[in-house]
């Protein structure tokens, strides 16, 4: 089975149920295959082939799922971009995949246009909204209604499950970020396992607000209420002071979470009311153990923490049978998990290393990096996938996190590649050099900061730096603590000593801090 057969099959069992709904439709189990055939059929029309990638840029609605699926039943891959996504990150993924095909939402075209230049492989861009005319170099903007509206229609491809299906970027570890290849069968194990863990049901109802470029709202939410034969809701954002209400009257049963968003929940006012709501589970977490217990008291449900990476989707996971608040939890079938030292052998119980996985089964994890076999070869080494992030176990068996040594920022869900800040940054005339790295956030997670040297005779402000930043990145990359400093510490190899940086943090002498002068980031 790959992902459009299943589409297909949930549709011929489910019928007229609702699948997903958006904040200004609702998509039903028949209405996605048949969407995506007219949608494939339009690609068709454009050229599109199995193998090719087309990208999609778009916020949280239902032509999302049309697209998605459309590319997947003609055999092609889906490369999503993060709707917040801005400037170079938009043609380094173009032009990384050779995306043929563009769907952009028509409030991001803005963003998409001017980087076309520099994407040659982009062959059509096909708008969700009202096209303006022609774009960038001549290419034709592309109506998407009218590939809705194509009459034709695809029989669904013959892909294998070990085939390509989409390739996700994540942010980028020493460099820029890198393009994983997930293939048919990890998505759909990703969602069926999901399901499985969580107890899903056809009664439930599964509320996401994350964006659909992620994995958590894809696999985790609409496809795991798609395997389970439930009813998704996917937010376009996310609203504290609204978040209950909502639950309350839709009959949400459960949702996905971070534990920057348990923390902002933790901080609405309290009401008497506050257990009384559907909601039974809550399903990754990652929130100490104090948050937890506070949490699962206060709102009367159970919270199965989940540990997992982009490359692979979960790697442990609590379940209702083995749970310890703060874990990560115990390590899910598919895959074998060992904490390493810097020699690939394994530590004693409750020693902190390496968290190093290995799949169980095949095509549950990446294929690789697209077109960097070099940094796929360097993540898997002695047969172990190396995740770059450290933590231990303890005498049951449970996992738990300590910290992260990639030069990846985790901040509020999202994966901020340190990179591509300081290559934004280095446009700019004023900069001479810079280092970005993650600091300990008061909601848990990091916020990014960067160090600044900046050209003798410079008169850079601030605000003004930022200013620059939110139009080329996305606006959960903006910095929130700038630095400006002499000279960056560097080793006798003139490598920046990161690690002396972040050991200073937030609080170092002379570092600006735009939530402290009430500076808002533009999206």
């Amino acid at each position: 089975m790959n992902l459009a057969t299943l589409a297909d099959q949930s549709a011929e069992r489910y019928g007229d149920r609702v699948l997903a709904v958006f904040d200004d439709a609702t998509v039903t189990y028949a209405q996605l295959p048949d969407r995506a055939g007219h949608v494939a059929a339009g690609l068709r029309d454009l050229g599109v082939t199995a193998g090719d990638r087309v990208a999609i840029m778009m916020g949280n609605r239902s032509e999302f799922l049309y697209a998605w699926f459309g590319i997947l039943r003609l055999g092609a891959i889906e490369v999503p971009i993060h709707d917040a996504a801005r400037g170079p990150g938009i043609s380094h993924i173009l032009n990384t995949t050779e995306a043929r095909v563009v769907i952009v939402e028509d409030v991001f075209l803005g963003h998409v246009l001017p980087w076309l230049g520099d994407s040659p492989s982009v062959e059509h861009v096909v708008v969700v909204g009202t096209p303006p005319g022609e774009a960038n170099g001549g290419r034709a903007l592309q109506d998407f209604a009218d590939l809705l509206a194509n009459p034709g229609t695809v029989q669904t491809a013959d892909v294998e499950p070990s085939q390509p299906a989409s390739i996700l970027f994540t942010g980028g570890t020493t460099g820029p970020p890198k393009g994983v290849v997930l293939p048919h069968n990890h998505n759909i194990n990703l969602a069926v396992s999901t399901a499985e863990i969580a107890g899903y049901t056809e009664d439930d109802v599964l509320l996401s607000v994350f964006p659909l470029f992620h994995a958590n709202a894809k696999y985790m939410t609409v496809m795991a209420a798609m395997v389970a034969g439930a009813k998704s809701i996917v937010n376009r954002r996310f609203s504290a002071s609204r978040f209950w209400e909502q639950c309350r009257r839709e009959r949400v049963t459960a949702f996905n979470g971070m534990g920057e968003m348990l923390r902002i929940l933790m901080k609405q006012p309290e009401a008497p009311a506050d257990a009384d709501n559907p909601v039974r589970v809550v399903i990754g977490a990652a929130a100490p153990r104090d948050q937890v217990l506070e949490f699962e008291s206060r709102y009367g449900l159970a919270i199965l923490d989940v540990y997992g990476l982009t490359e692979t989707g979960p790697i442990t996971f609590n379940t209702y049978e083995q749970r310890r608040a703060g874990s990560m939890g115990v390590p899910v079938a598919w895959y074998e998990v060992r904490v390493l030292d810097e020699n690939d052998e394994e530590v004693p119980v409750g020693e902190a290393g390496e968290i190093c996985i290995r799949p169980a089964r095949p095509n549950v994890m990446m294929a690789g990096y697209w077109g960097n076999d070099s940094a796929t070869m360097k993540s898997i080494r002695n047969l172990w996938f190396h995740t770059g992030d450290h933590g231990y176990r303890d005498a049951d068996g449970f996992f738990f996190f300590k910290a992260r040594e990639t030069d990846s920022i985790r901040r509020r869900g999202e994966n901020v590649s340190a990179w591509e800040v300081e290559r934004v940054l280095a446009l700019h005339e004023e900069v001479l050099e810079s280092a970005v790295y993650g600091v300990s956030s008061p909601l848990g997670g990091q916020d990014v900061m960067a160090a600044i040297v900046v050209r003798a005779g410079a008169t850079l402000t601030p605000e003004a730096l930022l200013d620059f930043c939110t139009e080329r990145m996305a606006h959960f990359a903006v910095p929130r603590y700038l630095r400006f400093v002499d000279a960056l510490p560097k080793s006798h190899a003139q490598r920046i000593l990161k690690q002396e940086l972040k050991a200073e943090g937030a609080e170092a002498d002379g570092v600006w801090d735009r939530e402290s002068v009430g500076y808002q980031v533009r999206r």
